[in-house]
Formats: C-alpha cells, structure tokens, sequence
C-alpha cells in the first residue's frame, strides 16, 4: 500500500465545532490501522491538552503537539523537543499589544496566559486542561515551548502579525503562524509540524511519500506541503487552500470528512 502513516490536525479537522472527535471517526481510525496503516496526531495544542484527544482514539502512534516544539511516542516518552531562547522570550513579553489580546505560554506541563478569556474554556471543555492566570514575569529568562496571541477580534490579530512580521528582529528567529484567524503562534524559526513529521520518519524508517496528512488552517502549511498527499478539510483558511492548490480539500470537520476521505481510501 502506497500510505504507511496519516498524520492527522486536531482543531478543524479531526475534531467537530463542539471540539469532540465523533465515534465515527474513532471506529474509522481504528479499523485503517488495523491494516497496519498507522496514525499519528500533529497540532499546535499543548501536549497535556492533546494527549486527551490521542488517547480517546487509542491506536495513535505519535503525537506532535505545540506545532512541533514536542513529540511523543504512543507511550508518552519524549523523543523530540525545541524551544524559543529565553531572549525571544523576553521579547515577546514585553511586546505592547491591545490591551483586548491574550498573551499566552507554554512551558513545561503547564500553559500560563496573562489575560482568561471565555474560549479557552470553550475549546478545553473536553480536555478540562485550563490556563492558569500570570504576568509571565517569571518566564522573561525561560526557555519556553510556544507562545500565542488569542483575540475574538481577529483584526487584532491580523495587525500583530503584520507587525510581528515585519520586526526585522525577529526575522530569521521564530516562526509567526496561525492556527485560527483569532490566534497568532509563535515557535523557534525551526519548529513547525513538518520538522515533527521528520523526527517520526528518523523513528518508522518512511519516507514523506508515504505519508497522507490532513489540516486546516495555515500552521499545517509546511506539513501538508511536505508529504505524499495533503488534504484540506472544506472548512480550512482560504489562505492556506489558496497556497497549496495542488492539495485536495475534503468535507467539512463538521460533516466527518476525514473519517468519509479514510473510508474511501482504505476501507471499500
């Protein structure tokens, strides 16, 4: 068979608007990779937050969590980190944004923001995994995972990351994406899913060819151009499906569509 592994997005794509993956879309997963086609899980949540959703589907056999800052095998052991130095650090907490923005980090175990919002509580519901309220003082001189900016206005966020993007600064240090027109992520210039996918090729001995992977929103850019076939779900960025046109845009998130796409390919 042409796929060895899919490697799969969390928000928009694996799961619905009500942020659950559907039974459908479990039982699909698991009877592909009962055909030996194995299944791993790329997204920019926090791995505390997304170990929830891998191990609900139960066969994944790893996990790419703060856009690629982590990875994980189907045991929970590390085996891939990078994180932000402690000046990028520094800089980005001392950054002035609109007092409506959340500022947000992820060190450790733990996910810090300055400023709670309804969302978060919103999206985490199935997970229950929450922020807990900083200043992010303490972190000035860490070296942290990911940070993100959260607004409900997403002008706001467009306007940071024009900002972010043209600080000659941070040019060639971090890697400024989105993984919803509300949220900017910024990572390491070398973290982003498709450097996780290449970790796990260095562990399975697979090529990118041999990989299928689905996404939805501009963080899966690199990922959905690297390997053997990249999906978009209907529902993803306009953006992202108007830089990849040569990948294929599926269903909805909310009509099943990668589980009905697996079906098709692996199941008839």
């Amino acid at each position: 068979m042409k796929y060895k592994m899919i490697v799969s997005d969390l928000d928009g794509t694996l799961l619905n608007s009500e942020h659950k993956i559907s039974q459908h879309t479990i039982d699909t997963i698991r009877k592909v990779t009962e055909k030996g086609i194995k299944f791993s899980i790329a997204t920019g949540r926090h791995f505390k937050d997304a170990e929830f959703f891998f191990k609900q589907v139960g066969v994944g056999s790893y996990l790419i969590s703060g856009n690629g800052s982590l990875i994980h095998d189907k045991n929970g052991n590390e085996i891939g980190n990078t994180n932000m130095s402690s000046e990028i650090t520094k800089k980005l907490i001392e950054l002035k944004i609109d007092d409506e923005i959340s500022r947000n980090i992820y060190y450790k175990d733990k996910w810090y923001t300055q400023k709670m919002i309804p969302a978060f509580r919103e999206y985490h519901v199935e997970s229950k995994f929450s922020p807990l309220e900083s200043d992010l003082e303490e972190f000035k001189n860490k070296r942290i995972e990911k940070m993100f900016f959260y607004c409900d206005d997403s002008s706001k966020i467009a306007k940071l990351e024009n900002e972010l993007l043209e600080d000659e600064w941070f040019k060639g240090k971090v890697n400024i994406t989105t993984s919803h027109p509300s949220c900017l992520e910024i990572m390491d210039i070398s973290t982003n899913k498709r450097e996780g996918i290449i970790e796990i090729m260095k562990h399975e001995n697979i090529k990118a060819s041999e990989i299928l992977a689905f996404g939805d929103a501009f963080n899966d850019n690199e990922m959905l151009s690297f390997v053997g076939k990249g999906i978009i779900m209907g529902n993803g960025d306009k953006k992202l499906k108007e830089l990849l046109p040569d990948c294929e845009i599926i269903g909805t998130n909310n009509e099943d569509g990668e589980a009905k796409y697996l079906e098709e390919m692996f199941l008839k």
